[in-house]
């Protein structure tokens, strides 16, 4: 928001500069990003008057003491109106130097000036005309107020007080302790009752808690007198009218937004506040024709919608050239419906931007009545006698007690009593001394002031941080345990991570086309709908990691990055949960495509398959202490059949790994094979704990068997391997399979599965007798009981 220096120092007589200003805001929370001159480079230009014109656009244009003759052909200029004059030797922002021209052969003696010239505004189609009574010859920096300074504010959206030049300066008025000043308001009503010309009817008070309104009769409109449209350029405001300049020149002041309605072109002069009606339509001040939704709150007459309340005016309605008369409106809408209105229809205004912050519903009656008195005096009207003011049920002003033990044991230290007081006061709270402790009553403009704790910080905020002092942290420190979820997401990060895979974080939200390509139904009641998202891309919480690694994988893709090892650990959704909430679980999924190896002239140019996507589950499970666990088949709508299994411990799933299916692949857009995994981690954190035991390293020799089997391709390989440890005992260490290879010299449908075998005993070295009988003990047992035959054995020993 851009906030005049000028302006400021009408509502708060401080002497600091406009830096020492914005320093003294920014180190109070209320953030300046920047600090400059209105105009730069502007020097020397006078107020002149146009004394006569010829017909071929030559001008004589006068000063205090000397007469030029100047060519000008802008469409506004006229004997006797008084405009900005560059004479020669003037200088105009952007370093152009004015200086006698010939221009349709005639010498002109510099240039009558338009706003984009000097640098003020946009508006290049005419001169800058200056009021009557401007004095001839003065400096227009001076006469128009242009030694300026303009702040651009930060607000923060808990802040919409500091939405205004009020706010702002009420502000500064706190940290300085300068005096505070509110614009003086007077409205000399006429006759006329409004009671009796005018109504209005709020049906839906819950969206419209507060509407008032003025109305002001006898109006002419007309170009706004110089020092308000400068003050509107200077914010960068457009000047349209007098009267609606008012409203903007009120909003930009106390902060709330105010619309003027021609009076005349309501039905019955009667305002109603309802909300939309089935295929109800409005055509708003921008000339589009919105089709309303049910949900939003209108301004009415009897006949037609005539506003969208708190965002934007409506055509049928607006201030034009002839208008005679204004129902001006001010009201307090409610923020929430303010916002989904505004965001549904992408309509951003400076009304809705302040309405969707909430207004000061108190502070709407010291706007209307300020606009009221200033739109009289500019257009030579009447204000009708009285308000109309719809206010229901009006909110008491919240009582805070305030302990000054409080603010010492928060921040550390405490101001004395007296400097509290004068720093709540001077923020426009009331202090009741009365009570013990004080009670504060915080103004309606302070909506986020709530707690005894936010007390404590505006209190620190104006007296400065910087007063804080700088001590050691006293007391006891308990050691803190991180919670064990915590702990084993970390364990698991820094596993991948170490492995070479790069940690990634997605939306929570998903899209249901990309749902549907994985075989979820978007309708499923198992899934979380959101009921008003952001877009219909996010608009599903994630049943499942796997689409937003997907989406990683794609995005890496398209950007000529096809190598792509990522994890990520993350929660998923689904219904069911406690009181209609959703049932969440903390997952780690795995995505892995293209090389398998960094691409690097020593590396090779193998490609990863399912057995790494396997590895990494399987690293997962190890990383968490996981030793005994299992693999079976499994089959799922977006993976290749038979290229897909579970990790089973306990007899439980707790995981799974596989190749995406081809369907899924060509929907994501992707080039090669991916192949995914995805394991639960809270299932692994309800296992029983493992208990870890010292082992010493083994003092005597294992001896190596290898043991060759032909097996039917469908028999799986784990439950060979289950049998064989099972029945190598304690002396079997481990078992590791190296070999599986089917083709020429085993029979069709068959393969030869090789695994190595270790033998070790922690207290004597094994002999050839005992480890020859073990072997054969387990080959007896796996042939009779699977029915196959061994291909070949070679032992080695030591």
């Amino acid at each position: 928001m851009k906030v005049s220096y000028r302006w400021l120092k009408e509502s708060v007589a401080t002497d600091l500069s406009p830096k020492a200003v914005a320093d003294r805001l920014t180190n109070a929370g209320i953030e300046v990003a920047a600090a400059a001159p209105l105009v730069s480079g502007l020097s020397g230009v006078v107020v002149g008057e146009v004394e006569a014109i010829d017909k071929h656009g030559v001008c004589r244009v006068a000063t205090a003491d000397r007469h030029f003759t100047v060519v000008c052909g802008a469409p506004n200029v006229a004997v006797g109106v008084r405009a900005a004059f560059a004479p020669p030797g003037a200088a105009l922002p952007g370093g152009q130097q004015v200086q006698t021209t010939r221009k349709r052969g005639v010498l002109s003696e510099g240039m009558l000036c338009s706003e984009k010239e000097l640098g003020i505004g946009d508006d290049a189609d005419g001169i800058l005309l200056l009021a009557a009574d401007a004095p001839l010859g003065s400096d227009l920096v001076t006469s128009l107020g242009l030694d300026d300074w303009i702040l651009e504010v930060e607000v923060t959206p808990n802040r919409p007080d500091c939405l205004s030049v009020v706010g702002v300066a009420r502000e500064i008025a706190a940290l300085t302790g300068a005096p505070f000043r509110f614009p003086a308001i007077a409205v000399k009503e006429g006759d006329a009752d409004i009671v009796a010309l005018a109504a209005v009817e709020v049906e839906d008070p819950d969206l419209c808690p507060r509407y008032a309104a003025r109305l002001i009769t006898g109006l002419t409109v007309a170009p706004s007198p110089p020092w308000l449209a400068q003050r509107l350029r200077a914010v960068g405001l457009r000047p349209i009218n007098n009267l609606v300049d008012v409203t903007n020149y009120v909003l930009w002041e106390l902060g709330h937004p105010l619309h003027a309605f021609d009076s005349d072109t309501l039905a019955q002069r009667k305002v109603i506040v309802r909300r939309a009606r089935p295929g109800e339509r409005l055509t708003t001040l921008d000339g589009q024709e919105r089709e309303l939704a049910e949900s939003m709150l209108l301004i009415t007459d009897p006949e037609r919608a005539i506003a969208l309340a708190g965002v934007m005016g409506g055509a049928n309605t607006e201030v034009t050239a002839e208008t005679t008369s204004v129902l001006l409106e001010s009201a307090y809408f409610n923020p929430a419906s303010i916002r989904r209105t505004s965001k549904r229809l992408g309509l951003a205004t400076e009304a809705a931007y302040r309405f969707e912050r909430g207004a000061d519903i108190e502070g709407l009656r010291e706007a209307l009545d300020r606009a009221a008195q200033l739109m009289a005096d500019l257009g030579g009207g009447t204000v009708a006698k009285g308000v109309l003011d719809v206010y229901p049920s009006p909110r008491p002003h919240p009582r805070i007690p305030l302990r000054l033990e409080r603010i010492q044991r928060v921040i550390g230290i405490c101001p004395p009593r007296e400097e509290v007081v004068r720093i709540l006061q001077g923020l426009g709270f009331a202090v009741d001394e009365a009570k013990e402790p004080p009670d504060i009553v915080v103004p309606s403009f302070r909506r986020d002031v709530s707690m005894e704790d936010d007390l404590a910080e505006e209190v620190i905020r104006v007296w400065g941080y910087e007063r804080i002092p700088s001590t050691l942290p006293g007391g006891s420190l308990a050691l803190v345990r991180r919670p064990a979820a915590l702990r084993r997401a970390a364990r698991v990060t820094q596993a991948l991570a170490a492995a070479g895979l790069s940690e990634v974080i997605t939306y929570g939200f998903v899209d249901p086309e990309r749902l549907r390509l994985l075989g979820w139904d978007p309708a499923s009641p198992e899934l979380m709908t959101l009921r008003n998202p952001l877009s219909q891309e996010r608009s599903i919480l994630r049943p499942s990691l796997v689409p937003g690694l997907l989406e990683v994988v794609a995005t890496n893709r398209h950007r000529q990055i096809p190598d792509v090892r990522c994890f990520e650990v993350g929660r998923v959704f689904r219904s069911g949960g406690p009181d209609g909430l959703a049932r969440e679980e903390a997952r780690v999924g795995i995505a892995l495509t293209g090389l398998r190896a960094s691409r690097a002239w020593y590396a090779g140019r193998d490609t990863v398959d399912l057995h790494d996507a396997k590895g990494a589950a399987e690293h997962v499970l190890a990383s968490l202490g996981v030793e005994e666990y299992g693999v079976r088949a499994s089959a799922s709508s977006f993976l290749e059949a038979g290229r897909s299994g579970e990790l089973v411990v306990g007899g439980e799933a707790v995981g799974w790994f596989g190749e995406l299916a081809l369907g899924p692949q060509e929907g994501y857009d992707l080039a090669g094979p991916v192949f995914l995994a995805e394991l639960s981690l809270d299932r692994l954190g309800a296992l029983p704990p493992r208990r870890v035991r010292y082992r010493a390293l083994p003092r005597f020799p294992a001896v190596q068997r290898d043991v060759a089997f032909v097996m039917p391709q469908a028999l799986a390989v784990e439950e060979v391997e289950s049998e064989i440890r099972q029945r190598g005992g304690a002396l079997l260490k481990s078992v590791t399979l190296f070999d599986v290879y089917a083709g020429k010299g085993v029979e069709s449908g068959m393969r030869s599965v090789a695994w190595s075998l270790t033998f070790q005993a922690d207290d004597r070295t094994l002999t050839d007798e005992e480890v020859n009988a073990l072997h054969a003990a387990i080959i007896e047992a796996v042939t009779k009981r699977f029915g196959i035959a061994v291909r070949g054995m070679t032992p080695e020993g030591g």
